[in-house]
C-alpha cells in the first residue's frame, strides 16, 4: 500500500479550503492510500476523517506535547486508526510524517509544513502542492517559480489545484519514485 503524507495546518482555515482536504482523504482512501498526518487538529482532522468515512487506513505521527490530551481539545484527532507517539517535538516528529512517506501533499500549511517540505526534498521523495489552499500552499510557486527548491534541482515540486488529481498524481509518483522512475 502507498502511503502519502498530507502537510497541513492546525490553524483555522475557509470553508473552500476545508471542502478541498476533505476530497483530497476521501479521494486517497478510495484509491487505498494509507494517509499519514502530524496527528493534530484542523485540516488534518479534517483529511483524517474523511479518509476514516472512505474506509481508509490513516496514521497520526503524535508530538509529545500532544500525547496527553483530553478528547475534548481542539486538536485532539479522533480519526487516527494508527496512533504513533512519538516523545518527540512538533518540529522532530516532522522527520517521521515525511519518511513515513512514499510521497507528499501540501495542503495549506505553515511553517511546521515547510519543514516537512524542505526534508522531504533532501529525502527526494514525491511532492504535491495542492494550490487554492492559501498560507504556504499558495506562496511556494512565487517562491520556487522552476520548481526547485534550490539549485541542486533535487526533486521538483508539482502544483495542482484538483483534489482529485493532487491524489493521482502523488499516488503516480510515488509508484514512479519507488521503482526507479518505471511504473510497473
Amino acid at each position: 500500500m502507498i502511503q502519502i503524507g498530507v502537510l497541513t495546518t492546525y490553524d483555522p482555515v475557509p470553508r473552500e479550503v476545508e471542502e478541498k482536504a476533505r476530497e483530497l482523504g476521501k479521494q486517497l482512501a478510495r484509491r487505498g492510500c494509507i494517509v499519514v498526518t502530524g496527528g493534530n487538529g484542523g485540516l488534518m482532522r479534517v483529511v483524517s476523517e474523511a479518509a476514516y468515512r472512505a474506509g481508509g487506513i490513516t496514521v497520526g505521527i503524535i508530538a509529545s506535547e500532544l500525547e496527553n490530551i483530553s478528547s475534548d481539545h481542539p486538536w485532539h484527532n479522533p480519526y487516527n486508526l494508527v496512533r504513533v507517539a512519538t516523545g518527540q517535538t512538533f518540529t522532530s516528529r516532522s522527520s517521521i510524517v515525511v519518511r513515513s512517506s512514499d510521497a507528499v501533499i501540501l495542503l495549506a500549511g505553515g511553517i511546521g509544513s515547510m519543514t516537512e517540505i524542505c526534508i522531504a526534498y533532501n529525502l527526494k521523495k514525491p511532492i504535491v502542492v495542492l494550490t487554492g489552499t492559501g498560507m504556504l500552499a499558495d506562496r511556494l510557486l512565487g517562491l520556487f517559480p522552476d520548481g526547485y527548491l534550490d539549485h541542486r534541482k533535487i526533486v521538483s515540486l508539482h502544483f495542482e489545484s484538483d483534489p482529485c488529481k493532487a491524489a493521482d498524481l502523488a499516488i503516480r509518483l510515488a509508484e514512479e519514485n519507488s521503482t526507479g522512475g518505471i511504473v510497473k
